[in-house]
């Protein structure tokens, strides 16, 4: 009878063991991950959170537009710590992963601020993410207004 209960409990701990295996959340694609980054570089810009957007910028990110990362620090500091509400939303995002292990983000964002005056319009982005030890960080960027 001892034997029997013993059995009867590992037996049970066996299944509990193979539903929660089974039931386990499914790894998200790299294409996903990268589009939870933009929305989180989102979320912390609207939070006025300059650190919050640089952490998923790569140390050895390059844009025509916007520059390094240096120059690019420079330029959150200065729009999001003076002040006034700041807008960032993600209108249209698209990821694909291409050769090389690179994920190309591509997709139209809602960006501005109220301080000097209301500042929003929409801008067409292009972003290279790659994935370093763990995390996906931009390391390349296109970014120009939509008109």
């Amino acid at each position: 009878m001892r034997v029997s209960k013993i059995a009867l409990v590992v037996a049970g701990l066996a299944a509990l063991g193979v539903a929660v295996w089974l039931l386990r959340p499914a790894r998200r694609s790299p294409e996903d991950q990268v589009r939870a980054v933009v929305e989180a570089m989102a979320g912390a810009a609207r939070a006025h959170d300059p650190a919050g957007v640089l952490e998923h910028v790569s140390e050895a990110f390059q844009s025509p537009e916007l520059g390094g990362k240096p120059e690019l620090r420079a330029y959150l500091l200065g729009q999001l710590l003076r002040g006034g509400m700041v807008e960032a939303r993600v209108l249209e995002a698209h990821a694909e992963a291409v050769p090389g292990g690179e994920v190309v983000f591509t997709g139209r964002l809602l960006l501005g601020s109220t301080a000097g005056g209301l500042d929003l319009g929409q801008r067409a982005v292009r972003a290279t993410f790659v994935d370093e030890r763990g995390t996906w960080r931009a390391i390349r960027a296109d970014v120009e207004p939509v008109r």
